[in-house]
């Protein structure tokens, strides 16, 4: 055994660390202020997308985790029987008129592995049944992928406790304090896990009120909210990516089972408030519409929301050591790609607590 780790928050990049941990011998207990996968992980519309071509750190992220969940989960299936719901679909992002050099955009693609295409609105209307947009141009990408976020959370959650992890829910406040170079729990978990746990803070959207009284460099993340929907209605073939109304504003439609379509999100900073508006309703059926006209108000099955965590920054989330605690290490704010990122993010922040690598510069904390 490798040691204690206790870490807080039970989203998909806490899961992940905790069964990667758990895997490579560590005794992990997983500490949850509400429920596992309450936050931004079970309220994904569970888009996947494509490879992107950057070189960046941050798009490694993402593309190690789109060309990885295809293997996770069939393990994810092995092991605990529950579907995720993966699924290699592809997508279409719907264009008003193609670039100046067509061309230069599908070997950008090409070199990052994925097959691109350029069609016309007779294939648009191929992928997407009852097609009414303006676009007449689309960019059919092959490498996207969907998976369902509350199922990936309950697979992910039965596979730690196959490895032995103890999850907790309603744990109550996890509120971090400093003393001596290192991070203290908050009782009860102190004194449970002793002095020599290790500490993984993956709280989302919350991490900010988990480490505010060890003081600077403090992580600059903020909740933003995102508001989905879902309809009953024939489903395109492929994720739909969409603009509406010249706004710049970013939508999915979501292909599900049984003739269901997901649409999302929204983009709000609105604080800590996640719940439903009929203004977010407004929002999302006026963007539908304008790919989807057929679509009315009984339509609509259920409308849910969730707090995403936004690093305010450039460069990505905030992945490794806490400068100057000695048993502190964190992975926050992977905004609207926490589930994509979400293994990537994980192996990292692991790599990093066991010193088997050193994150990117551009995820660490700030340092006075």
């Amino acid at each position: 055994m490798n040691g204690k780790v206790a870490i807080l928050g039970g989203g998909v990049v806490g899961l992940f660390v905790a069964r990667r941990l758990a895997s490579e011998g560590w005794e992990v207990t997983l500490l949850d202020a509400r429920r596992v996968g309450g936050g931004a992980s079970g309220a994904a519309v569970g888009v996947l997308q494509a490879p992107n071509p950057s070189r960046s750190a941050l798009a490694g992220l993402s593309r190690e985790g789109a060309e990885s969940y295809g293997a996770i989960a069939g393990e994810l299936l092995a092991e605990t029987g529950i579907d995720t719901g993966y699924r290699l679909c592809g997508c279409v992002h719907l264009r008003r008129e193609l670039p100046r050099d067509p061309g230069k955009e599908l070997a950008r693609w090409a070199g990052a592995g994925v097959g691109a295409a350029w069609c016309d609105r007779s294939r648009i209307e191929e992928l997407i049944p009852g097609y009414g947009g303006e676009e007449p141009v689309g960019l059919e990408l092959d490498g996207e992928a969907v998976i369902d976020p509350p199922a990936l959370v309950a697979a992910l959650a039965a596979s730690c406790r196959a490895r032995g992890v103890e999850l907790i829910e309603d744990a109550g406040s996890l509120a971090l304090t400093g003393q001596s170079a290192r991070a203290v729990l908050p009782e009860p978990w102190a004194s449970r896990l002793g002095p020599e746990a290790r500490v993984v803070v993956s709280s989302g959207s919350w991490t900010p009120g988990v480490v505010e009284s060890l003081g600077s460099p403090g992580v600059a993340v903020e909740p933003v909210r995102g508001q989905a929907i879902e309809l009953e209605h024939p489903a395109p073939a492929c994720v739909v990516h969409f603009s509406h109304g010249g706004s710049g504003s970013a939508y999915y439609l979501v292909p599900r089972p049984g003739g269901r379509i997901w649409v999302g999100s929204t983009v709000e900073e609105v604080g800590y408030e996640d719940s439903t508006t009929p203004h977010g309703l407004a929002e999302l059926l006026v963007a539908a519409r304008s790919v989807l006209p057929g679509i009315g108000e009984g339509d609509v099955r259920r409308q849910w929301a969730g707090l995403r965590p936004k690093a305010m920054r450039r460069g990505g989330p905030f992945i490794g050591r806490w400068p100057g605690l000695e048993n502190l290490w964190i992975a926050a704010g992977n905004y609207r790609s926490g589930i994509l990122q979400g293994p990537a993010t994980a192996r990292v922040l692991c790599e990093a607590l066991t010193g088997a690598g050193e994150p990117d510069e551009s995820f660490a904390l700030p340092v006075d």
